[in-house]
């Protein structure tokens, strides 16, 4: 009888958890615009922080014909300089560089400006407001 007690407890405390992280799994990716309000230069360390596309390929180069060296899985990060490369689907050539989750070569890699939730004004001239030029 007890065991059937705690089983049955544990099994509630395993299905509240799986049905918290389920619920609050929206809020989790943030939509363009809420995530673009939190995005940013830091003074402490000079890196933009800000939300992103999950599962984004991180390329070599800042260039769509760039080998592919990582993933970055998150949709919240932080990039350490920004480089022009390729034309993307943001209208414009600005990339930003990462260190991704997952990577297969190097320590860094690329990410066009379409994937990062970052404003167009921003994406012009990211140097203006204290991002380094790669």
């Amino acid at each position: 009888m007890f065991g059937t007690h705690v089983r049955a407890a544990l099994i509630s405390v395993g299905l509240a958890t799986v049905l918290a992280g389920t619920l609050a799994a929206p809020s989790a990716q943030a939509a363009p615009s809420s995530a673009a309000a939190e995005c940013g230069v830091r003074a402490h360390d000079g890196r933009l922080w800000c939300g992103n596309r999950g599962d984004a390929p991180t390329r070599l180069d800042p260039f769509h014909e760039s080998p592919f060296n990582g993933l970055l899985k998150s949709t919240f990060s932080y990039f350490t300089c920004w480089s022009t490369g390729g034309l993307h689907g943001g209208g414009n050539t600005t990339w930003y560089r990462t260190v991704p989750d997952w990577i297969s070569e190097g320590s860094e890699g690329y990410v066009p400006a379409d994937w990062v939730f970052t404003p167009s004004w921003f994406d012009a001239d990211p140097s203006r407001y204290g991002l380094r030029h790669c």
